[in-house]
């Protein structure tokens, strides 16, 4: 679940569609990506990181830690 998307949208005070609509995506595109059933393609990252006015890292990848991230912290 991305919990940064939907916090996102719905501090916006929007509903999926009307954000979806907003976007250029359709609204089952957005579920999917908020779920986390979807990872999107580069270029609906970025149209969703665009409309929020964040980078894409901050809104898909900030509670990612990679495997070389795991090596740095040991």
């Amino acid at each position: 679940m991305n919990k940064t998307l939907i916090k996102l949208r719905i501090d916006r005070g929007l509903n999926q569609k009307e954000a979806a609509d907003k976007i250029g995506i359709s609204q089952s595109m957005l579920s999917a990506l908020e779920q986390g059933y979807r990872s999107g393609s580069d270029a609906t990252k970025i149209k969703i990181a665009k409309f929020y006015g964040k980078t894409v890292e901050s809104i898909f990848f900030a509670n990612k830690i990679t495997f070389c991230d795991k090596a740095e912290m040991k």
